[in-house]
């Protein structure tokens, strides 16, 4: 089976609209191109590690709103190991704090890249909502 190629076009429209992120005044860079813009800052203050495992509610979403993922309304709490995750949600939830609720701009090579996952083309930017809502436990 041929691999099949990300579409150029929206690869370029997804880079064009975290530039466009990215010069908004109040977004900041974390690390490799992840930008991140507070919503709400939380009263922790310990950052949670790679072998812990994170609570939080979040929305998904692809650069022309479609949601692809989001645990925001069904009134329950996603655990994950955070090595576990993509680069991107990695980055960004080792600079948060227990109650911090962000907005995440990934590019594609800190999240799925050129695969296509599910609903979410190969080559595509990221935006998620991120509530870090409780400790961390290590495991």
């Amino acid at each position: 089976m041929a691999k099949k190629k990300v579409d150029a076009k929206y690869a370029a429209e997804c880079r064009k609209f975290l530039a466009e992120v990215s010069a908004q005044p109040d977004v900041r860079e974390v690390s490799q191109g992840v930008l991140m813009k507070y919503i709400e800052q939380g009263t922790g203050e310990v950052c949670p590690r790679a072998n812990n495992v994170v609570t939080v509610k979040y929305r998904g979403t692809l650069i022309d709103g479609t949601e692809f993922d989001s645990n925001m309304n069904d009134g329950y709490r996603a655990a994950f190991r955070l090595k576990d995750l993509i680069v991107g949600w990695q980055i960004v939830l080792t600079q948060m704090v227990a109650g911090d609720k962000v907005m995440v701009y990934i590019p594609s090579e800190m999240g799925y890249g050129d695969r296509r996952e599910g609903n979410i083309p190969g080559g595509s930017a990221l935006i998620f909502e991120i509530h870090l809502e409780y400790r961390y436990l290590s495991v």
